[in-house]
């Protein structure tokens, strides 16, 4: 272990401006008791007094400067004091005032490892900590090292890193990089954000396993750990107390010998096995350490069928279930919610609980509760693992959660609240139900082999669990995909944006201010959509399209006129051949059926308020004359001529319109007082819907 003393005799040419007693955080930074750390401690600076977020360690907060080339050990200590003390007199007195907020644990920490990547990496080149010797190529070797042996993102901490290293210089003398590097953008230079949303192929069925976890399965989760939970307890309270403590070692045996008789002979009587392999214990092997705990007057325990009575009740129950006794999995008597399963029949959605299932249920439906709350309330990770029993609240009448906000906060971040809707409101109280911790509902589920609780492990385990289990429980498979928790406000901020009004309610979601909801690209490029989301909306517009059609469809195959218009032929035709599709599959009335060709057959239909464009290319009169990149992208509603373009047809809803439009111009044309130049363009207007209405006639 280093000392404060060997650590600067290791730079006799330079000594740091801050003194061993200095302490690293301000009074005003410390929100929760804990150490009090100084300058020349070793080798570990404790800052967890300013705070740790919800969605981190306590170890998140310590800084360890034993890991790095002793050279480097006051730069470290020097740079990571300046982050925390903005505000320092040294600081100002080597006119440092740029550096005017302090910086967040997180940000610290992330600086720490990239010194110890960097003084590890200018060893194995031969380069010195003195920094002030560095050339503009040596910084760059550094940059595409960190390239081409890590990423491009990684890239940006390490340019930050040495753009820090020239900002102190005046603090770290001959320490000081005297090469100023370019700034890293968090962005591309086209203003594409770089964290990827989730594919639609992969959202839509891990949100619909969420809500089936959260809505059908943790009712019986829930019921299954108390009856289990029970039937422990009840057990341990006849042994503390004592029964059969005064009875002989033969009465004991013999009670439960009639007992075990008793349950062998009952009609309901089974014996429990093993639902999952673990340990010695393999799937479908009697569970001899739960089974007691159904018949033995003297509670639970393996010990009832071990030793030399223990043997022969064993063989007495083996001989039982070959003679047609019956088993069951696990030994929970919860009543599971029957489901419909992939292979058309319905069962129950799991063979039953044990102690592991119950465990490995438990940690499941816990990660359903976190993917479904992140996704539908856009929270960040640190916000959503912060979330506490109680967390509900109303908010002008609405329901809500209540966290707290971390980034670009205070320490200890800011108490806000996310309005939610109804189905994550129950996400939240299921979590609240299977929650060890009622300060951390999303933290331990149930005691056993996972303690804690991190997004990046638990949410593929998640995906790989419901796909397991999919066809059984009649869930869809979910394509295996690298998901992590950031993706999730990504996705959701496309699917917002793309809605109506979506842009000011996202800003407000996300946390954004009024400002930037209705102005600024932070929001909207945020909520920008992706080519796969693209194709996902335009598929989901094909099947409104579809639905609006059925109604023509209906009346058209009861002989109504449904259609007018020099398109209206092309559109009976292919409402005619949807009949005859049904009529030859023998499935007129499948609406599911109905609604899939219509969206086939119309895939390029554009439904309007004064008329629908068959979307045809060859058809299109606003295409005529235009270059091949335009007509690439299809007919331009700007540009159509009702009157005169074959994709056009106007419906009987529709005509009323162009009636009341033509009496209404009749109407104000009757003014004689009118400039000439109006009039004009009003009698333009009349022979145009007209020459429309006329078309309708014929």
């Amino acid at each position: 272990m280093l000392n404060a003393g060997s650590d600067r005799t290791a730079h006799r040419s330079w000594q740091p401006v801050f003194a061993d007693d200095d302490v690293v955080i301000p009074e005003g930074r410390r929100i929760n008791s804990g150490a009090v750390p100084l300058f020349g401690d070793m080798p570990i600076w404790d800052l967890t007094a300013m705070g740790v977020l919800p969605s981190r360690s306590a170890s998140s907060a310590r800084l360890r400067f034993d890991r790095m080339p002793q050279d480097w050990v006051l730069i470290a200590k020097t740079l990571a004091m300046a982050l925390l003390n903005p505000g320092h007199r040294e600081l100002l007195g080597a006119g440092l005032f740029s550096m005017n907020h302090a910086f967040k644990v997180g940000t610290i920490k992330e600086q720490h490892y990239e010194m110890a990547r960097l003084a590890r990496w200018s060893e194995k080149v031969g380069l010195t900590s003195v920094l002030s010797s560095w050339t503009a190529d040596d910084c760059q070797s550094y940059l595409l090292e960190v390239e081409t042996t890590r990423s491009i993102a990684a890239r940006k901490n390490a340019q930050s890193l040495l753009r820090r290293l020239y900002t102190c210089r005046g603090i770290l003398g001959e320490r000081g990089l005297l090469i100023e590097v370019p700034p890293a953008g968090g962005k591309a230079g086209s203003g594409e954000i770089l964290t990827r949303p989730i594919p639609p192929e992969v959202f839509w069925p891990l949100i619909r396993a969420c809500w089936t976890y959260i809505d059908v399965y943790a009712p019986d989760i829930i019921r299954a750990r108390d009856d289990i939970q029970d039937m422990i307890f009840a057990s341990s309270q006849l042994k503390s107390d004592g029964h059969g403590k005064t009875l002989g070692r033969r009465e004991s045996r013999l009670r439960i010998d009639r007992a075990l008789d008793d349950w062998l002979a009952s009609p309901s009587g089974f014996v429990p096995l093993h639902i999952l392999t673990y340990g010695n214990a393999r799937r479908g092997e009697v569970n001899w350490g739960r089974f007691s705990l159904l018949f033995s007057p003297f509670g639970g325990g393996k010990h009832v069928f071990e030793g030399p009575y223990g043997k022969g009740r064993r063989t007495l129950v083996e001989d039982a279930v070959r003679n047609g006794f019956p088993t069951r999995d696990g030994f929970s008597s919860v009543e599971l919610t029957v489901v419909d399963r992939a292979d058309g029949t319905r069962g129950p959605w799991c063979s039953g609980f044990d102690d592991l299932r119950l465990h490995r249920e438990l940690v499941q439906l816990r990660n359903a509760c976190y993917i479904f709350v992140s996704i539908m309330s856009m929270m960040r990770d640190s916000e959503v693992r912060g979330i506490t029993s109680g967390a509900i609240v109303t908010h002008y009448g609405a329901p809500a959660i209540e966290s707290r906000v971390h980034k670009h906060q205070p320490d200890g971040g800011t108490s806000r609240r996310w309005w939610v809707s109804d189905p994550v409101v129950k996400a939240i109280k299921v979590a609240e139900a299977i929650a060890l911790d009622e300060n951390k509902i999303f933290g331990s589920a149930m005691r056993g082999e996972s303690t804690g609780f991190k997004p990046f492990t638990q949410i593929p385990s998640f995906v790989s669990w419901v796909n397991s289990y999919a066809d059984d429980r009649g869930l869809q498979r979910i394509p295996v995909q690298h998901i992590s928790p950031h993706m999730f406000r990504r996705t959701m901020s496309i699917i917002a944006a793309n809605e109506p009004d979506g842009e000011i309610g996202l800003g407000i979601t996300l946390k954004h201010n009024a400002v930037r909801a209705l102005s600024n690209a932070t929001t909207s490029g945020y909520g920008a959509v992706t080519p796969a989301w693209a194709r996902e909306f335009d598929h989901e517009n094909k099947n409104v399209n579809a639905g609006e059609l059925v109604s023509y469809w209906s009346r058209n195959s009861d002989g109504q006129r449904v259609a007018f218009g020099n398109g209206e032929k092309g559109f009976v035709d292919g409402l005619n051949r949807v009949s005859a599709t049904l009529e030859s599959a023998g499935k007129i009335g499948d609406e599911r059926m109905l609604r899939n060709l219509l969206r086939d057959e119309f895939a390029s239909i554009r439904l309007g308020t004064i008329n629908h464009c068959l979307g045809d290319p060859l058809k299109a009169r606003c295409l005529e004359g235009q270059s091949e990149i335009v007509r690439a992208g299809g007919p331009i509603p700007s540009m159509c001529q009702p009157a005169a373009c074959h994709n056009s047809i106007i419906t009987v809803e529709q005509l009323s319109i162009w009636r009341g439009e033509e009496a209404d111009l009749i109407e104000k044309l009757s003014d004689r007082k009118m400039a000439g130049v109006h009039r004009a363009r009003l009698k333009k207007q009349l022979q145009d819907v007209r020459k429309v209405l006329g078309s309708l006639r014929t």
